[in-house]
C-alpha cells in the first residue's frame, strides 16, 4: 500500500480518492513470470497489483 500512499501524496487534485471495493490474491504475469499479487479493486476500471514479495505495485488493465 506504500504505492497508493505515495501516489496520494503526489496528487495535486485534493478530491477524495476512490474507496477500495475489494482485495484478492491472484497470479499476475510479468516479464519475469507469474507472480503472486494482491489485486486491489476500486469498483471502476482501475485495479492495482501489489507484488507480495517485493511490495512493487502497478496498475492493471
Amino acid at each position: 500500500m506504500r504505492f497508493l500512499a505515495r501516489r496520494l501524496a503526489e496528487r495535486q487534485d485534493l478530491r477524495e480518492p476512490p474507496s477500495v471495493q475489494g482485495v484478492t490474491v491472484e497470479q499476475v504475469m510479468t516479464v519475469t513470470g507469474a507472480r503472486p499479487c494482491h489485486i486491489v479493486s476500486f469498483g471502476w476500471p482501475l485495479r492495482v497489483a501489489v507484488d507480495q514479495e517485493t511490495g512493487d505495485a502497478d496498475m492493471l488493465r
